[in-house]
């Protein structure tokens, strides 16, 4: 079962600022970005063990208010490959479909074949488009999008 994030609370914070960092390294969420996230956006957390092991979190699109942007989702070492990211997105999905969110959009490194796959093949994404220098020089991202239906799979 996952969980919504409502509260700031320093301690989780900061265990969310370290997924962050493994996954992403200076690419990952800090305090200055998690917080706004939890009071205006969606962050999710998924436990094992009474340990947060895993996060993720959206953001609406304004143009487009029935389709939330997927900012990133992180899973800590011990779990990964144990299907808790893969959790962690599903359950996320059918939270957002009860909100009337219709559609997610993420985007992904082009040369992460591992999980444009997992997008791909597992969860239903289509990538829509190649965005050259999102980030920087050769920061190239493929933009994925997947629409919601009644049980946000």
């Amino acid at each position: 079962m996952i969980e919504l994030v409502q509260t700031v609370e320093s301690a989780l914070v900061k265990r969310l600022v370290e997924l962050e960092k493994d996954a992403f390294g200076i690419g990952g969420m800090n305090e200055w970005h998690l917080v706004p996230f939890i009071r205006h956006g969606r962050v999710y957390i998924i436990r094992r063990n009474h340990k947060v092991v895993g996060l993720i979190q959206y953001m609406l699109d304004w143009n487009l208010p029935e389709k939330a942007y997927m900012v990133g989702v992180s899973v800590d070492r011990e779990w990964r490959g144990r299907g808790v990211g893969t959790e962690l997105l599903k359950e996320s999905f059918n939270r957002l479909y009860q909100d009337h969110i219709k559609e997610i959009e993420l985007t992904v490194d082009a040369n992460n074949v591992a999980a444009v796959t997992v997008y791909e093949k597992k969860l239903g994404f289509v990538i829509a488009e190649l965005r050259e220098n999102e980030y920087g020089e050769g920061e190239n991202r493929l933009v994925m999008k997947r629409l919601l239906d009644i049980d946000g799979e």
